[in-house]
């Protein structure tokens, strides 16, 4: 907020200042805030313009004035199996195992390239977010299809070739030129126009993990607890799962995509190495 209202006057704020605001956060390049990320900078507004009005530095409150969609009504795009498998196949070598876990496990952007091999237990199956790496800032434990072992097993065996060439080995899972990935807005952006796909951003890959995983038939408590989404009510069901209920939620995905997906992660990876060599 400070950026966008820190050089006005309290007194000059106004309902469409409030409304800019909002699309300039529903519209920022790369990284655009959702509906309810920006509704709680809304409230937090104000708030702080509430107190101002309670120390006599306000007469009536702009953001008030501006009403609040339901982040209910956002946009629920989705892919459809070919356009995932388009969409694999036309992304760069380092994008590929960032999709992939955003569409297997449904995990942001931000705990995907944020995630480090200390958290990764690959004997286990299991990816461990702390309470630090998530928005909703609640630990959760993720655990891996079969697919994105496998993709992880090979980054790791990588890792570990690169860890006897070289003394500067980068502690994050997902890496470009040895070094951590922070964006990948642009070659995101190059594999949905070679796959010919349009409306589409990454966060959506969330909406398809959490499809994915409806329609494998995994029960609504555990999906949620895999892909992070919860409210206070359902949390406290989400204790109640244990983690042979995770594995098995894995497990009735990767069933799932090998049935309905044209080609396995396996199949596609020996074609594209194959390539590669002629």
């Amino acid at each position: 907020m400070v950026p966008f209202f820190g050089g006005k006057i309290l007194s000059e704020i106004r309902p469409q200042d409030v409304e800019a605001f909002r699309g300039q956060r529903r519209k920022k390049n790369g990284n655009p805030a959702s509906v309810q990320t920006v509704n709680h900078d809304h409230i937090a507004l104000k708030h702080c313009l509430n107190v101002a009005i309670r120390r006599g530095l306000l007469q009536s409150n702009p953001a008030s004035k501006v009403p609040m969609p339901n982040p209910e009504n956002e946009r629920d795009r989705v892919l459809s199996d070919e356009e995932w498998s388009k969409l694999y196949q036309a992304a760069k070598p380092h994008l590929r195992p960032v999709l992939l876990t955003a569409y297997q496990l449904g995990q942001r952007f931000s705990e995907i390239v944020g995630l480090t091999w200390d958290r990764v237990d690959i004997k286990r199956g299991f990816i461990t977010l702390r309470s630090l790496d998530t928005k909703t800032k609640t630990a959760r434990q993720v655990p891996m299809t079969p697919d994105v072992k496998m993709t992880l097993q090979r980054l790791a065996k990588v890792r570990t070739l690169t860890t006897a060439t070289t003394e500067a080995v980068s502690r994050h899972v997902f890496t470009y030129e040895g070094k951590p990935l922070q964006r990948v807005s642009r070659s995101f952006k190059t594999a949905l126009k070679d796959a010919g796909i349009s409306d589409f951003r990454f966060h959506d890959l969330r909406h398809c993990a959490s499809t994915n995983l409806r329609r494998a038939g995994v029960d609504t408590a555990t999906a949620m607890k895999i892909v992070g989404h919860k409210s206070e009510k359902m949390w406290k069901r989400y204790n109640a799962i244990e983690e042979r209920d995770l594995t098995q939620a894995a497990q009735k995905v990767h069933k799932y995509l090998q049935e309905n997906t044209r080609g396995t992660l396996a199949e596609n990876i020996a074609t594209y190495s194959a390539n590669k060599r002629t």
